[in-house]
């Protein structure tokens, strides 16, 4: 499939959290991670894991799961030799590499999520201004050499609307806003590392962060501290 088209995000910043300072560094200094769906299908861990990332449904008998009932034509398919079934969309036969960070927008309620976010995907974090996304795009574009799209992450709760860019409900705590890269195999799981030149110069210096809700209650998290400061 081709990349999803660039398209406006209403965003003040995004944020991306990491759960090695080695990799928040490295990150940092250019070196940046697409992970394929098929990865996040098979993770385990709360967040990242989703047995319906790109895909309807994702059955593997080597994680202990029991594999569904197929009917076709009226006839159940033998999957007694199957070791996974992977169910996705007709109109999506290909994934791509993606990279997600959270939108920080305005009254989005991302505040809210902070305390989870850190807990979940780390206490280190870059920040990019909105307004630096297209040049991030040039830049990814320029050291891939691969088509690059974008866009903010829709949440659904029907299982047959779940995509490349469609996620369970039960994900939206994450405001999240993916870049995608090139195109590969719904069973591809290694990673796209492309190392980007200037990308410290599109991303902001914060060694903490304040996030103001509507009703004027402040949140604070620094570099490296689990805790969320409420005030």
């Amino acid at each position: 499939m081709n990349a999803p088209s660039k398209n406006t995000i209403q965003a003040v910043a995004l944020i991306k959290f990491f759960t090695e300072e080695a990799h928040f560094l490295a990150f940092k200094n250019g070196h940046t991670i697409f992970r394929t769906p098929h990865y996040y299908r098979m993770h385990d861990s709360t967040g990242r894991g989703d047995r319906s990332e790109s895909c309807f449904g994702y059955w593997d008998r080597g994680l202990g799961d029991e594999l569904p009932n197929i009917i076709k034509d009226g006839t159940q398919l033998d999957l007694q030799s199957a070791k996974s079934v992977l169910i996705y969309p007709v109109q999506e036969q290909s994934d791509s590499w993606l990279q997600s960070w959270c939108i920080v927008g305005p009254q989005n309620n991302f505040e809210s999520s902070l305390q989870r976010m850190i807990e979940e995907f780390g206490t280190y974090f870059v920040v990019m201004r909105a307004a630096k996304i297209e040049a991030y795009v040039n830049l990814l574009n320029e050291a891939s050499g691969l088509s690059v799209g974008y866009g903010s992450i829709r949440y659904a709760n029907n299982p047959f609307d779940r995509s490349l860019t469609t996620k369970d409900s039960a994900f939206s705590y994450q405001k999240e806003l993916r870049f995608y890269v090139g195109e590969c195999d719904k069973n591809e799981i290694q990673d796209r590392n492309i190392q980007i030149d200037g990308l410290g110069s599109i991303l902001s210096e914060a060694a903490s962060l304040k996030l103001t809700s509507p009703s004027g209650e402040n949140r604070y998290c620094t570099l490296g501290r689990k805790e969320v400061v409420i005030g």
